[in-house]
């Protein structure tokens, strides 16, 4: 695994808030939930109560989405007159669930209905004229999509022109001129904000069900809306929100056979499914199905009035789901192995990846893993004579969907929402999409940072992790994208047991104890092949509950599942002895050591702590030198371009032992420092739209601040760029510039430049142990 995906988060404590004391109330005198609400932007008794409790939610009225009245109205006349009325779904969870909703209510009000989800590999996204074409010629007389249509322009025309109205149900984003169906059904046509334009195709669906009244309860249906809100990732805000609160409490007492199956074959238990359970038990399941076989059969299983098809149905998903465990576990370690064999990928802000074996069934879900794993968006693409198609996945803050429309000429589809999409483009086209849709990405994300970022909402003693913290937290859930769960830390632990669980070993199940003796049990996903530094340690968490069976009235106990880890920042046993003033850091010197890779090692074992100084070219796993966090050890790997750099990084760092190597970089030319700034003004100017700095610069570079501006000043001569310096040390630059008009300038630049890189190679092979008796 690449050293990026395993560094370590940084932490960011929560901003101070006031909470009024209703708030305080209204969760049960706990100020971290009370404060989580506040952070929301809840600040009042009534948004809490609309947020907490469903029954205090305004439902929204359905007729607010655009041609909803119209699409009602079209659909009642065609019950009404007996025309044949196709369901156009689409094959992953949220499609398959509309499916089955639109279908199942519509058969339910007496109408002549049947329904079509395409094959993923043999048809792809969206309507296929050829399946269109036999369809017509059936005798349908409207078509009613759902989770697509909005981008399906000529098939929609081919319908009209044959004299079949389509009613579109769809929640992707339009694009420039909307298709010419008789209803557009979508609420991203609504204003940013709207109550129901978060809403997934399960959601526009069910909203259109509402609309036509054909049930005196329609919330018989909100099991399969529950499924697909969660499935496809959707934002957890007010109606969205509103219906996953009001699904979960239908699934818990589904009637529902298809579910009922999947629930058993999954090994979870009824009433307690929780939106995890959806997220990670049964969407997987289905999804697994729609992406490796025929997805028809999954809204089968979802309508099916018989126990025992359903059965048989559950029984053939879960092998599906076996295969797709095993393809995904494949393409995820290909994936890992090209970024650990061409780092340079982790160079853009996004992760863009192609491989010819990759199958674009397993593809999404390795990209979201790979997503998370980096904080970054991922494209992850398979090939198939000459042309690319795989999935796209986001993180939060970056709407990948709009990024792509800024590519769009290099595409040949694409579609999605702000977290996921899918596209297709030609194989030739591919090193300038990955360049684009990463500039894009930047672009339309200024304060986007690759960096992994752990947003923390409170401290929490482990004393203090009991039943009534554990139900208050619930009632801040459902979590997810929009509402994601609360990470708490709890400080100045020590791990009593550890062992490996799972099929193969992945993941860690720890037991960990604080100073006053509470012990938790805590789980770390994944984390088999992370080094667990010896000694006491924050962790972050959240938490989570097993409701394995238990005795009766034993309540489901409390797992914490672990985010990060941090080891303490512990004092630095160092004898100082007589006559050295304590507050200064203590030098060991370790210039002439044989082994100095060995050493380092041993370094890093006794002080897990230290941060290590290193510039140019990696040959060890360190930090540059505006990167370095303050820390009680210091390893200096490279001696220093100058004293006054080492000036700077001790004043950072305040280290209270300093390790001294001697590991100096190559020294360079003229030609090959400006090669080398070269490369990086350009990496800078395509990937990063020309924003760095002068410290930042000098750190990948190895040299002093004044060799990088005289390198700046002597492209800036040749006209190759232009450049802005701000009084922070930051810089803007640009491509291409006005040619020097003194055709002297660049020659005399050459020669400043030749003097301060002589000064930074003799200081280097001096190689001077650091002095504080000369301050």
């Amino acid at each position: 695994m690449s050293s990026e995906a395993g560094m370590r988060k940084i932490w960011i404590d929560p901003p101070k808030v006031s909470v009024p004391g209703e708030l305080l109330a209204l969760m049960d005198g706990l100020p971290q939930l009370a404060e989580r609400l506040v952070r929301t932007g809840i600040t009042t008794e009534f948004a809490a109560r609309a947020f907490l409790d469903p029954d205090y939610y305004p439902e929204a009225n359905p007729l607010e989405l655009p041609d909803l009245a119209l699409g009602v109205e079209r659909v009642t006349q065609a019950i009404q007159n007996g025309e044949s009325i196709l369901v156009w779904g689409d094959f992953d969870v949220d499609g398959q669930t509309a499916t089955a909703l639109l279908y199942s209510a519509l058969q339910e009000a007496g109408a002549d209905v049947c329904y079509h989800v395409p094959v993923r590999h043999s048809e792809g996204h969206g309507i296929g004229l050829d399946r269109l074409r036999e369809w017509i010629n059936r005798g349908v007389g409207l078509i009613v999509t759902c989770d697509t249509g909005i981008s399906s322009h000529e098939a929609i025309e081919v319908a009209s022109n044959a004299g079949v109205d389509v009613v579109i149900t769809d929640h992707h984003l339009p694009g420039a001129t909307l298709p010419k169906a008789r209803a557009i059904i979508n609420p991203m046509r609504l204003e940013a904000g709207h109550p129901l334009r978060e809403l997934p195709g399960v959601g526009v669906a069910f909203e259109l069900i509402r609309g036509l009244q054909l049930h005196a309860n329609c919330t018989d249906f909100l099991d399969l809306v529950a499924l697909g809100i969660v499935a496809d990732v959707a934002v957890l805000q007010n109606e969205t929100r509103f219906l996953l609160q009001r699904g979960l409490e239908v699934i818990n007492r589904t009637a529902r056979h298809g579910l009922r199956a999947l629930i058993d074959v999954a090994g979870l238990h009824l009433p307690n499914l929780d939106e995890s359970d959806l997220g990670f038990k049964l969407g997987p399941r289905l999804n697994a199905q729609g992406r490796l076989g025929d997805a028809r059969d999954c809204v089968e299983l979802l309508t099916t009035v018989d126990p025992v098809r359903a059965s048989e149905l559950a029984s053939q998903l879960e092998g599906m789901n076996a295969r797709r465990r095993l393809e995904s576990r494949l393409v995820e370690e290909s994936a890992l192995a090209l970024l650990d064999r061409e780092p340079a990928h982790l160079e853009y802000t996004a992760i863009v990846l192609a491989h010819a074996e990759w199958s674009s069934g397993v593809v999404g879900i390795v990209a979201n893993r790979l997503a998370e794993l980096y904080q970054r968006p991922v494209i992850l693409l398979g090939e198939h004579n000459g042309i690319l198609a795989g999935s796209a996945r986001s993180v939060s803050g970056c709407n990948i969907t709009e990024a792509l429309q800024d590519c769009s000429e290099l595409l040949l589809r694409f579609g999605g929402h702000a977290m996921a999409a899918g596209i297709a483009l030609p194989a030739e086209h591919l090193f300038e999409f990955r360049r684009r849709f990463s500039i894009a990405i930047r672009k339309r994300n200024s304060e986007y940072d690759s960096r992994q970022i752990l947003q923390l909402d409170g401290i929490i003693d482990l004393g203090q992790i009991r039943s009534d913290f554990a139900l208050g937290l619930r009632r801040l859930a459902p979590f997810g994208n929009g509402n994601p769960p609360p990470v708490f830390v709890s400080r100045d632990l020590r791990i009593v047991r550890r062992r490996k669980i799972g099929r193969r070993g992945d993941h860690l199940q720890l037991l960990v104890e604080d100073r006053a003796g509470n012990r938790q049990n805590a789980i770390w996903w994944k984390s088999s092949q992370i080094e667990i530094p010896p000694g006491r340690f924050n962790l972050a968490w959240n938490l989570s509950f097993n409701h394995a069976p238990r005795s009766v009235g034993e309540p489901p106990e409390l797992v914490l599942e672990v985010i990060d880890l941090q080891p303490l920042e512990e004092h630095v046993e160092v004898d100082l002895g007589s006559g050295v003033d304590p507050s200064l850091p203590v030098i060991e010197d370790l210039r002439y050591h044989p082994a100095p890779q060995v050493k380092l090692a041993e370094v890093r074992s006794l002080h897990p702590v230290a941060v290590v100084w290193r510039e140019g070219a990696p040959s060890v796993e360190g930090l540059h030198r505006h990167e370095l966090p303050s820390s009680p050890a210091l390893v200096i790997w490279s001696p220093p371009p100058g004293p006054a750099e080492l000036k700077s990084v001790i004043e950072r760092v305040k280290p209270r032992i300093i390790f001294c190597f001697n590991q100096s970089p190559p020294e360079l030319t003229i030609d090959e420092l400006l090669r080398q700034l070269g490369g990086r003004l350009k990496f800078v100017i395509n990937v990063r739209q020309g924003r760095t700095s002068i410290v930042e610069l000098a750190g990948a570079l190895a040299q002093r601040e004044l060799e990088v501006r005289y390198g700046l000043e002597w492209f800036a001569a040749i006209g190759q760029i232009s450049y802005e310096l701000r009084p922070n040390g930051s810089i803007i630059i640009t491509k291409g510039g006005q040619l020097s008009p003194s055709a002297g300038s660049a020659a005399a630049i050459e020669n400043l430049l030749k003097s301060s890189l002589a000064e930074t190679a003799a200081y280097r092979r001096a190689s001077p142990l650091i002095d504080f008796s000369e301050d």
